[in-house]
This record gives C-alpha cells, sequence and structure tokens, in this order.
C-alpha cells in the first residue's frame, strides 16, 4: 500500500503545481493545434455561388455556377430541386436535374445544364428551354456537393429569393 504524506516540503508542492499547470498547458497547446488545422482547412474551402441572368433575350439566360476563391473545386454534384411554380393559378410542381460539373478553376464561372422533370421522372424537354422565366418569382433551394484538391468534401445549400441566390450554409460533410 503507497501512502502519501501529508505534509510535504515546498519544494514538493512546487513540483505538483508545476506538473498540474503542465498537464493544463499540453491539453491547451492540443486544443490550439486541432483549432488551426480546422483553420488551414476551411482557408482550403472553395467558395461558390450561384447567379441567376433572367433575361431571356441573353444567350447567357440561365444558372451560373462561380468559383470566387484561389482555390480548385471538383467533383461538383447539384442535388435534384423540387420546385413548385404557380401559372394563372395553377399550382404545377418539376424537378430540376442538374449535370455535374467536374471541376471550376478559381475565378472560372460556368453555365449550369439542367433538364426537367415531372413528379413521375419523365423528362419535360419543351419546358426545360422555356422555364428560366418563370424562375424569377420561384423561391427555391438548391444544395451544392463539392470537393477540394485535398479531397475534403463540403456541402452548401443556397436560398433563391428573387432574382438573387444566398448561400444559407456551408458545411463539411463526409
Amino acid at each position: 500500500m503507497v501512502t502519501l504524506p501529508l505534509h510535504g516540503t515546498i519544494k514538493d508542492l512546487l513540483i505538483i503545481a508545476a506538473s498540474i499547470i503542465l498537464v493544463g498547458c499540453i491539453r491547451q497547446i492540443r486544443k490550439l493545434k486541432r483549432s488551426i488545422a480546422q483553420e488551414i482547412h476551411r482557408r482550403l474551402l472553395p467558395q461558390l455561388s450561384l447567379e441567376f441572368i433572367s433575361d431571356k433575350d441573353n444567350p447567357q439566360a440561365g444558372l451560373h455556377l462561380k468559383n470566387e476563391s484561389f482555390f480548385l473545386a471538383k467533383e461538383i454534384r447539384i442535388e435534384d430541386v423540387d420546385l413548385s411554380l404557380e401559372d394563372f393559378g395553377l399550382k404545377i410542381e418539376y424537378i430540376l436535374r442538374f449535370e455535374p460539373v467536374d471541376f471550376l478553376k478559381p475565378q472560372e464561372r460556368v453555365k449550369l445544364k439542367f433538364g426537367v422533370f415531372d413528379r413521375s421522372g419523365q423528362p419535360l424537354a419543351e419546358i426545360t428551354e422555356k422555364i428560366i422565366p418563370h424562375l424569377v418569382r420561384a423561391s427555391f433551394r438548391i444544395v451544392v456537393r463539392y470537393s477540394n484538391i485535398e479531397n475534403l468534401k463540403f456541402r452548401v445549400v443556397f436560398l433563391k429569393k428573387r432574382d438573387k441566390f444566398f448561400a444559407e450554409r456551408v458545411e463539411y460533410s463526409q
């Protein structure tokens, strides 16, 4: 059985206090190292934005994805978008399916290619060509999944209000 001396010299008490402070400092250093690593990963996050051009006379009319950072974004996938439009008082529901984008270089912008489908999954080619002006008043969310050059995966949710998109949240995903 080990017994602890109840009374020690000042030297012993100083050694114990220094040991406790040392352990606390080591824990704090580990926390700071983790937060620095997370901050470095966040800085490597490609910043994507969505732009909507609704002028039907403009050949660039449509949805555009832009990489506004200095880092490459790759494996860009856009989830299907459930879309409800009101036309002459009738509520019509569609699904927008986007083609994947392999990569976006820094400051590069690409026009998104998509198709319009009905609820049963049937393609509606004639509506795809004419839907852009109808998207002006619609509010909807677009979820974009992508990764950076270190294969860290991210998910950003864009909310469309009027003719602008706002990044609602950006999450690190696995």
